[in-house]
């Protein structure tokens, strides 16, 4: 991590934020006049709805991303790869697995999600803890262990889902954003968003310490045990979030950190911001690229021409995966060094 930043002027943390939220609601915008059908009213409105939850989405996990990477000081940190994602799934399949009930509702979807990601969590937190002291690979080999757990459990419980709804749920487990989000569905999970991102933004000040190092953060008074617990719910809660509204998406919460450090200075006062815009334009910019080429894919393809869209999450899988290896030997050879 870099040293402490250094104090950045409110104008120009205020006017750089400013510019973020204007490009990405631009992108937003050049977005939804994308794709192969004719844009009508109905069809643009239907965009703006699937562009709404891949916003909210991306923002989820790019700010939880950063969180856990600034929490843990563990460049490869993000919801998915810790296993967190793949929890709040399980919460969610396990609640539109019961249509006829109060847990169907988006509401029940996103307390089930919480509950289920909460408890992972807790499960990866505990098995990479030693002592008070978290080792990175062994936090990221607790994580892969999980989600592999997770997996299985989403596989088992498929076993006992309505043959017709089959390919509905499988193509959720590759990562698609839910058709049936409403708008009532999107402004309650845009609290859901907000709220924690709005605690972690409070919490600026003792994340930018922790890039001196634990032990220096203790030092001037910060509780780190505390502020690691409070980051581990907060980040928890936006997964499921993200869950609620479409199937597990992996990488973004690594990729769009990085960027963002690329792009501005270490400060987490200006870091979370850039990520919640930067994260919501790249979510939203793969799903279009997802939903102008599906069609394309599927004549391609004849036997799958009915495909609309690709999957989101597919698209991220193939960007992430190498972005993750790359980031992987990077910090095994400054390990070394």
């Amino acid at each position: 991590m870099a040293d402490l930043p250094t104090t950045l002027s409110t104008r120009r943390l205020w006017t750089t934020i400013a510019l973020s939220a204007l490009g990405c609601i631009a992108i937003l915008l050049t977005c939804s006049l994308l794709g192969q059908a004719r844009l009508t009213q109905a069809v643009w409105e239907v965009r703006l709805l699937r562009l709404g939850s891949a916003a909210i989405i991306g923002g989820c996990l790019s700010a939880g991303g950063l969180a856990l990477q600034t929490m843990l000081r563990n460049p490869l940190a993000e919801p998915y790869l810790l296993g967190i994602s793949s929890g709040a799934g399980i919460g969610v399949v396990l609640a539109i697995s019961f249509p006829a009930t109060l847990v169907a509702t988006a509401l029940g979807q996103s307390v089930c999600a919480s509950i289920f990601a909460i408890a992972t969590t807790a499960i990866v937190y505990g098995l990479a803890n030693n002592k008070g002291r978290i080792d990175d690979y062994s936090l990221i080999l607790s994580g892969v262990i999980v989600n592999a757990i997770n997996g299985a459990v989403l596989m088992l419980l498929f076993l006992y889902i309505p043959p017709e709804r089959i390919s509905e749920f499988m193509r959720w487990m590759m990562g698609e954003i839910l058709e049936d989000n409403t708008a009532s569905h999107l402004a309650f999970a845009a609290g859901g968003l907000l709220v924690p991102a709005a605690i972690l933004l409070c919490l600026a000040k003792q994340f930018n310490a922790l890039s001196l190092g634990h032990s220096v953060a203790q030092s001037l008074g910060i509780h780190i045990h505390r502020l690691r617990t409070l980051t581990f719910l907060l980040v928890a809660i936006m997964a499921a979030v993200s869950i609620s509204l479409a199937g597990p998406i992996a990488f973004v919460g690594l990729i769009v950190p990085h960027i963002a450090r690329r792009l501005v200075r270490n400060d987490f006062r200006l870091l979370l911001p850039i990520c919640l815009f930067a994260g919501a334009a790249f979510l939203a910019m793969a799903d279009a690229l997802c939903y102008t080429i599906g069609p394309v894919l599927g004549q391609l393809f004849g036997s799958r021409a009915s495909v609309a869209a690709l999957p989101v999450g597919i698209a991220t899988a193939l960007i992430g995966g190498p972005f993750f290896l790359v980031l992987l030997r990077r910090s095994r050879r400054e390990g070394q060094s």
